[in-house]
């Protein structure tokens, strides 16, 4: 077990956590250039439709549609589920949740559905998700600063439990056309 492991500073999460205002640009002109592409049928046309989704919501507050790239992986329970850095602070999320159990859109490749969206509530449910994700996906190494080799098993370290509670995910499921 590694005693070691603290959150990289260029990894994503850490980046959220200290919110500086030019990484807070970086990042919404990157979702803007990331959503125009998808739109011209860019990216899902080089695979990129497969990890990253178009997530189509209302404002709450103002009601204006609002359209978010949001990273989309299957996780041991086979469903598409969206992994959310910034946890419940991310607006989106806050869309979808403000919106109760309204469903939404999402665009995945060439596809577009409507969805409905779960959060992962309990907490031996999202250890049980992260630690697939840092096991199993590639991921791990851009978004938290983790090396398998590097850092071991990390599972019960403060560090990882600290990374437990500031992330969300949120599992969809398919809403039929008739209701």
């Amino acid at each position: 077990m590694s005693k070691t492991f603290k959150l990289g500073e260029k990894s994503i999460v850490a980046r959220h956590k200290e919110r500086t205002k030019s990484f807070h640009r970086f990042n919404k002109i990157m979702n803007g250039v990331v959503i125009f592409l998808y739109r011209i049928y860019f990216l899902p046309l080089f695979g990129i439709g497969k990890t990253i989704v178009l997530v189509h919501t209302r404002g709450r507050i103002t009601g204006k549609r609002r359209t978010t790239p949001v990273l989309a992986l299957k996780f041991y329970t086979e469903k598409l589920t969206f992994y959310i850095a910034r946890g419940k602070k991310a607006h989106w999320l806050r869309n979808i949740l403000a919106a109760e159990n309204q469903a939404f859109k999402i665009q995945k490749g060439f596809r577009r559905m409507r969805v409905k969206g779960i959060l992962v509530a309990d907490s031996d449910e999202k250890f049980k998700h992260l630690k697939f994700y840092f096991e199993e996906l590639d991921g791990a190494r851009f978004i938290f600063g983790y090396e398998k080799e590097k850092h071991g098993d990390v599972f019960e370290t403060e560090e990882f439990r600290a990374i437990l509670d500031i992330i969300e995910f949120l599992q969809i499921e398919p809403v039929n056309k008739g209701k």
